[in-house]
């Protein structure tokens, strides 16, 4: 049997079931991509996908806000089974042609350590672009003709033995950023599709205690 080439790694919690549905649904419509079974392990959702030559799974671990997000993150990694990985939030969607233009990439140079592209950002209904990339030294707004420029974190395509050989903190929020730096040395080269691929929404609909889960203990 093929290993697996790609896991797309989403941390849920239970008041998100009808935004997980919406991606899982983004998901299953991605262009010739089928699923072919679903199992589970260690407390894990998982599906498997294949496209036309190489298996994917998609990896899902709900829970209560009880663990801290960069925990859920460092437990999704732990389970990849693909050589590359990517975690989508469940308020986020992918480009409909996003896993075609990413397994494109991965079968140019399957030594690649990371892959990026563009991100479109919804913040509050407002657009605002966004460009993830080696090139970039740190986090910054308003550089290089984008609102956002991003080092590579987890919302890009990672090899995962990369991934997984560094820590994520164990915090509620600024995980991404804090990612982001310690993986910086690691990823020497990239593939960069200029192309936005992540659909990032943040809308607020609760406090900032609540969506962090700063109320869980």
């Amino acid at each position: 049997m093929m290993n697996t080439v790609l896991s797309i790694l989403i941390p849920s919690t239970p008041d998100r079931k009808e935004d997980l549905q919406k991606l899982l649904e983004c998901i299953d419509k991605q262009e010739y991509v089928r699923k072919v079974d679903m199992y589970g392990v260690d407390g894990l959702k998982c599906e498997r996908y294949w496209d036309i030559l190489c298996p994917i799974e998609v990896l899902v671990f709900e829970d209560a806000k009880i663990m801290t997000i960069g925990e859920k993150r460092e437990l999704l990694y732990k389970h990849a089974k693909g050589k590359f990985s990517i975690q989508v939030d469940t308020d986020d969607l992918l480009a409909p042609n996003a896993i075609q233009l990413i397994l494109e990439a991965i079968r140019s140079n399957p030594e690649i350590p990371c892959i990026t592209f563009r991100e479109r950002c919804m913040i509050n209904g407002e657009y605002k672009s966004s460009n993830h990339s080696i090139r970039y030294p740190q986090w910054m707004d308003n550089s290089d003709g984008y609102d956002y420029v991003r080092c590579p974190f987890y919302k890009d395509v990672i090899r995962t033995d990369i991934a997984k050989s560094v820590p994520i903190p164990h915090v509620r929020y600024n995980e991404d950023e804090q990612q982001s730096m310690a993986l910086k040395p690691f990823l020497t080269d990239e593939i960069h599709i200029e192309e936005e691929l992540y659909y990032y929404n943040y809308e607020p609909k609760d406090t900032h205690e609540e969506r962090y889960g700063f109320n869980s203990k």
